[in-house]
Order: C-alpha cells, then sequence, then structure tokens
C-alpha cells in the first residue's frame, strides 16, 4: 500500500500558513492497473468535528473501506479553529489538484476524483462542490477552476445550512460571526448551488441529534433544482457521526447499525454508475 503523508508545503507551497499542522495521508494499493472498465477514481476524505478538530472514526476506517471498494483514498487533515475561512477552503482545493497532478502515479484518472466529507467536513466538501470557481483560488494557490473542481461529491449528515437547521457552532468557528455577512451567505450552501455542481451522493439518518437531517434534504432538493445528478440516501435509525456505522469505526454498538453501513458500498457502486454515465 501506498501509505504517504505530505505536509503543507508539499501539497501546495503557495498554501497560506495556519495556526494549524495539515497534512494529506494516501492510502492506495501499489501497481493495480486500472479496474475492468478503464477507471479508477481517487476521493479525498475530510473528516467532522464541528472546524474544532478532525476526527478520527471518520479518516482511517472510511479510507480503508473506500480502498477496499477499488477506491484510491486520501484523508486531509485540515485547519479548524482558530483558523478561519478560507484557510479550509483553500486546502481542500490544493489537495484536490495536488492528486490530479500525481493521478498517474496512483493508478486514478485525473477526471475521476471525488470530495467526500462528514458533518462540518461535509460542509467543507460542499463548499468546494459548489465554490471551486471562486477566484479566490486563483488569487491565493495560483490554481484554475479546472484543476481543483471535484468530479463528485460525497456528503454525509452534513452541516450546510446557516438557517433554521444551522449547527451554529460550525458556522461560529469557521467565519467567526453569529450571522453570515452577505459576502459570506454563500457558505450556506443550500444557497450557492449551481449547475456546475458534481454529481453528489448525501446520506444521512432520522434521528440525528446534532446536525438536523433537514440540512441534507435542503441541499437534495437545490441540487435537484439545478438539475445536478443525485443519490440520497436516509436511514431511518442513527446517532451523528456514525462514520462507517461498522465496528471498525466506532467501538460504541450505538454507532453501529447494519442499515446505514451500507452507505458506503452503494457509494462505490455510485461512483461507478457515474463513471459509465459519463464515459468519453
Amino acid at each position: 500500500m501506498l501509505y504517504e503523508r505530505f505536509g503543507r508545503e508539499e501539497i501546495c507551497p503557495a498554501l497560506p500558513e495556519g495556526a494549524t499542522e495539515i497534512s494529506l495521508t494516501s492510502y492506495a494499493r501499489e501497481n493495480i492497473g486500472a479496474l475492468a472498465d478503464g477507471v479508477r477514481w481517487g476521493v479525498v476524505i475530510l473528516p467532522g468535528g464541528g472546524y474544532r478538530l478532525t476526527g478520527s472514526s471518520e479518516a482511517e476506517p472510511v479510507a480503508l473501506d473506500f480502498l477496499h471498494g477499488g477506491v484510491q483514498a486520501f484523508v486531509l487533515r485540515y485547519s479548524v479553529e482558530p483558523d478561519q475561512w478560507p484557510q479550509a477552503f483553500l486546502e481542500t482545493a490544493a489537495a484536490l489538484a495536488f492528486i490530479r497532478r500525481n493521478a498517474e502515479q496512483y493508478g486514478i484518472r485525473p477526471d475521476r476524483i471525488a470530495v467526500c466529507g462528514f458533518s462540518a467536513g461535509g460542509h467543507l466538501a460542499g463548499c468546494l462542490a459548489n465554490l471551486w470557481a471562486d477566484p479566490i483560488i486563483g488569487e491565493k494557490l495560483g490554481l484554475t477552476a479546472e484543476e481543483v473542481r471535484p468530479d463528485a461529491a460525497i456528503l454525509s449528515y452534513p452541516v450546510i445550512s446557516a438557517g433554521e437547521w444551522a449547527h451554529r457552532d460550525s458556522f461560529f468557528r469557521l467565519t467567526g460571526q453569529k450571522a453570515l455577512s452577505p459576502e459570506l451567505e454563500k457558505l450556506s450552501l443550500e444557497k450557492s448551488v449551481t449547475t456546475g455542481n458534481p454529481p453528489t451522493f448525501l446520506w444521512a439518518t432520522d434521528t440525528d441529534r446534532t446536525v438536523p437531517p433537514e440540512n441534507t434534504l435542503l441541499y437534495a432538493c437545490a441540487l435537484r433544482r439545478q438539475g445536478v445528478p443525485l443519490e440520497l440516501q436516509y436511514y431511518g435509525h442513527g446517532p451523528h457521526a456514525m462514520a462507517t456505522a461498522t465496528s471498525e469505526a466506532a467501538g460504541d454498538p450505538g454507532w453501529q447499525d447494519e442499515q446505514a453501513a451500507t452507505w458506503l458500498p452503494l457509494c462505490v457502486r455510485w461512483l461507478q454508475r457515474e463513471t459509465w454515465r459519463n464515459k468519453d
């Protein structure tokens, strides 16, 4: 396995310095070539933690399950408080561009790179899915929109809205604002979806009491209005932060659920369907 850890300078020398030590870690098979249909996906994984930390259960266990499904995985430990917008957004864009530049080394196609986030990491993934063409990326990093655009987005019980269903602590840590200023209203992601968003896979549980599942539903409706291809898996039971919903990610049986654990294999199959639908 190609298990490598890259720091800020290796990911992108132009990245602004932050207070958080960031890293990008690869979980990739060596010398595997392409899958039968000539395509292998890569995925950037963004653990959750309310922009206060990046949790462990949504990092390596998720990466290893994607790897088992034939997807080359990369975990980004991005900036959290006291760093604020747009620090983590720029790091996510830079990480995706780094993987795209090195796609051949990892046996993936440069036009088959997804971003996958959990909770606040789901918000960050949604930011890149919505705002990959934001001029700040070129201004700060010298990267083009095409270099950083994700080819698919995977959002797991994501923070989405700054409105009625907001997880307000996440938005406050990200922006320092109790209510979003007009220039940051785009971070309430149901308001900034466009026809340029990539195909998106979403999942949530009806009993999530930390980030209301209405966040996921609002985003799904916004994608639907813009004609963006999407798949939504909505499970009847499960707490927040289930990760893979298996024993590998959570020792507490309360975070394990046989039905919710189907999300990741379903997601891998969805990626392959998107590959077929968009095949050259």
